[in-house]
């Protein structure tokens, strides 16, 4: 079993990497013990007046931003490695007065010391406009590791998106959330959720760290912030929500221990009407039993001759804290959607012009008709109960269920030569189920000397499809330039005439996921850590179901492993730290059957990226960096095989590489000044796959991306609540396809920049929007035409 064992993770990583890690391993741990004295920790928990619990508490040690940390969820503590003496323990947030407490420890002791805050209500009614913090920069939080580990001391690099942010770019669009995140872009734009991360393709499939796959459009009225992993995440999320880039993350918001609330309404250019509200109310708040509603609607058209969207969503979300041990919390989204606004474009190869700004296409053009859309629903359901086993133990179930339900008619163009529009609409009715139950065990203990913190998960992940299907290529043929009479025949009519001579593709899907992780980071002294994790997946597949033949094709069962290994040093303490890490990524490959009928298995194939980075946090929080480089590798893709006489053949030897730099900066040089800016570049090529494009750069999104945000909250106190913002996005050449027979088509680079005002006070926040402020014309995705300028503006009422 052991030698077993050994060759899977070969396969993984490959085994001179492995015998290097080894040794790598094996030499950290073989570290001298003089860097573990007997030194003492003083830990504890910071709880309201009432008894309610505090996060986000600052405690420090003497004001030493070196032994400092913050109050977890659950309102606990944990301060390692201090030396004998008398310290000041301070705790301190904004709004709760500040408690000292003096405090002498001795040599290897433990130390309970537990807080409890008054309410201050001078300070709560000085900060009803926050201006004087690095209000972006809120990169702590458990779920990106899945256990309580600071940025500093994450061997990964990530992005957060906070709420701040997006009600400080008065956001609507779940898109522009991502144009935040440094080296992100859009890969399909509109509903899709797609977006390019490290050059692959990447869904946003995560909703509170497990699955939410729905294709209908994310609504961001219920966003508390989104996480972006970068880089093969398989370890710790699985490969089905993951791609070899990363993986995003929603995190929804949750009920708070006050009542407030906030309703809102935005009018803006072509047709946007949208109405959101937020409540939170306490039902027995002695109890810990809270409740907070979210629902928006929008209503949109759209800058072209056709597309429209009208989309609901209402989330209520329950928490209830049973005791000081148990805690349950439950969410549900329901979405309703009609739109036809997910714009197609592709592009064909023997082009002789190289972008569609030479193509002379209408910018104001759809090539589709409003009477061409979709119906795509969706219900959310997602539960979760925390119970503490131990001072050093706790654990997690989650559950979440997703239905999604496709119904309707859509169109995908071609754009054929460099002068046709083909057209080819479709129908489906979709039934997608998703269920995925989860449960995580979370340890922080000692083992002698060396704090460990540790996550132990089983996960079970099951998706299921029942879809009726029909689509017809070449419907019509429509010029690109110039006036065609054909181009308004394409109704709902003549469609559906089309559709009922033709037999509809009947299918159902059944694959299911068996998983079980565990991650170990090591303490070795407070500045050296290393992190250690592996998850070993079995996939089954239930074959796909053909309704029409009543035959089933495609079962197969496969497994894998997927290793990830992490070193972080902190070179100042709490201010800089260097990180190296290993992270992998899979994907399952089916068998298949060569043109000789030879049955032939596939192993799946990896991922594996080597990292290595700097991150800061320095000037008291004022200032966080991340810079890294990255080099991913992807071996046993599959590919044709070329050779003369064999057409048809698969061979499991291709192979795709993907490396770059990332740099994000966030900033409050001075108060009420905030910064968030990134630059990325990417080169992306296939290895072994076919001679005429290996090592072209492909769809993989823009080479170079960069994006700025500046925001301003003017001070004094005849402005107060006055902000300012404005920022944009670059980014380069983006190839849609390189041939070396063929040529090239590429999307041109392009900068767009956007700008906001707000007046924000205790009653009221109005918000003033422009996108695309130069009014430029540029395209997106394959050949979408991406919107021109737009002016908005937002009313919103608060209730406390």
């Amino acid at each position: 079993m052991i030698k077993n064992f050994t060759n899977s993770l070969k396969k993984a990583i490959g085994s001179h990497h492995l015998l290097k890690l080894t040794c790598f391993i094996l030499t950290l741990f073989s570290l001298n013990t003089a860097y573990a004295q007997k030194n003492a920790t003083i830990k504890g928990r910071v709880t309201t007046a009432n008894n309610e619990t505090a996060a986000s508490v600052n405690i420090t040690l003497n004001g030493d931003k070196q032994h400092a940390t913050s109050t977890n969820d659950e309102g606990s503590y944990i301060l390692t490695r201090i030396a004998p003496g008398t310290y000041t323990l301070t705790a301190k947030l904004i709004g709760l007065g500040t408690q000292e407490k003096q405090v002498t420890v001795n040599s290897g002791e433990t130390l309970v010391i537990d807080f409890v805050l008054a309410e201050d209500s001078q300070s709560l009614s000085e900060v009803t406009v926050t201006s004087g913090y690095n209000k972006f920069a809120k990169k702590e939080t458990e779920s990106v590791a899945r256990m309580p580990l600071k940025n500093l001391e994450n061997p990964q690099v990530y992005n957060i998106v906070p709420k701040e942010l997006l009600q400080d770019q008065v956001i609507l669009s779940y898109n522009d959330v991502l144009k935040n995140v440094t080296g992100v872009s859009q890969a399909a734009i509109n509903g899709a959720n797609s977006f390019n991360l490290r050059g692959f393709t990447t869904k946003s499939f995560l909703r509170n760290g497990l699955q939410d796959g729905k294709a209908n459009s994310i609504e961001v009225a219920n966003i508390e912030r989104i996480e972006v992993l970068k880089g093969p995440s398989a370890t710790l999320f699985g490969n089905s929500l993951t791609s070899f880039g990363g993986l995003i993350n929603r995190v929804t918001k949750r009920p708070f221990n006050t009542f407030k609330g906030e309703v809102s309404y935005t009018a803006g250019g072509f047709g946007l009407s949208r109405v959101t509200a937020d409540f939170n109310t306490p039902l027995n708040k002695s109890k810990g039993l809270l409740l907070r509603t979210n629902v928006a609607y929008t209503d949109e058209g759209s800058f072209m001759d056709a597309g429209f969207s009208k989309r609901l969503m209402v989330a209520p979300s329950l928490s209830y804290k049973v005791n000081d041990r148990l805690s349950l919390f439950a969410d549900v989204e329901i979405y309703n959607q009609k739109a036809n606004d997910y714009v197609r474009l592709i592009p064909q190869a023997s082009f002789t012009k190289t972008n569609p700004a030479l193509l002379n296409v209408n910018w104001k053009r759809s090539y589709n008709n409003n009477e061409i859309y979709e119906t795509q629903n969706s219900v959310s359901a997602f539960g979760e109960v925390n119970y503490k086993i131990s001072d050093q133990w706790k654990s997690q179930t989650v559950f979440s269920r997703t239905n999604a339900p496709i119904e309707g008619l859509f169109m995908i163009n071609f754009i054929q030569g460099d002068t046709a529009v083909l057209r080819m609409p479709g129908y489906e009715h979709a039934d997608y189920k998703y269920t995925e139950i989860q449960q995580n065990f979370n340890g922080d203990f000692h083992i002698g000397k060396y704090r460990n913190r540790m996550v132990i998960g089983l996960d079970y992940y099951v998706n299921t499809l029942n879809s009726s299907f029909v689509q017809q290529y070449g419907f019509d043929k429509v010029r690109i330039p110039g006036n065609d009479p054909q181009y308004n025949k394409l109704t709902r009519y003549s469609v559906e005439q089309v559709f009922a001579a033709k037999t509809y593709t009947k299918d159902f899907i059944d694959q299911r996921v068996y998983s079980g992780y565990l991650s170990d980071v090591l303490n070795l002294t407070d500045e050296l850590l290393v992190m250690a994790s592996l998850r070993v997946d079995r996939f089954v597949n239930n074959g796909d179901y053909s309704i029409n033949r009543d035959t089933t094709t495609g079962q197969f069962k496969q497994t894998a492993l997927s290793p990830k290994l992490g070193l972080v040093y902190q070179v100042i303490p709490q201010q800089v730290s260097v990180f190296g890490n290993y992270m992998n990524g899979f994907k399952n490959n089916a068998p298949s059957k060569q043109p000789d009928g030879t049955p032939v298995n596939f192993k799946p194939s990896y991922a594996n990226q080597w990292e290595a980075g700097v991150k800061t946090d320095l000037f008291d929080g004022k200032l966080s960096t991340t810079v890294s480089y990255y080099h991913i590798k992807v071996d046993d893709v599959l590919r044709g095989d070329v050779t003369p006489g064999r057409q048809g053949f698969i061979l499991q030897d291709g192979g795709q590489l993907s490396k770059g730099v990332e740099a994000e900066l966030i900033a409050n040089p001075f108060k009420g000044f905030n910064i968030i800016a990134g630059y990325a570049y990417n080169d992306n090529y296939t290895i072994n796959t076919n001679k005429d494009i290996d090592g072209l750069r492909q769809w993989s999104g823009p080479a170079r991306a960069a994006n700025l945000w500046l925001s301003y909250q003017l001070p004094g106190q005849t402005l107060k609540g006055l902000g300012l913002g404005i920022g944009g996005n670059y980014n380069s050449k983006a190839y849609i396809m390189q041939s070396r027979s063929q040529g090239e088509f590429y999307l041109p680079a392009y900068k767009v920049y956007n700008a906001a005002v707000t007046y924000d006070q205790p009653s009221y926040r109005v918000s003033l929007k422009m996108d695309n402020l130069t009014n430029k014309e540029y395209w997106g995705s394959y050949v979408s035409q991406m919107m021109p300028r737009r002016f908005s503006a937002t009313a919103a009422f608060k209730f406390q």
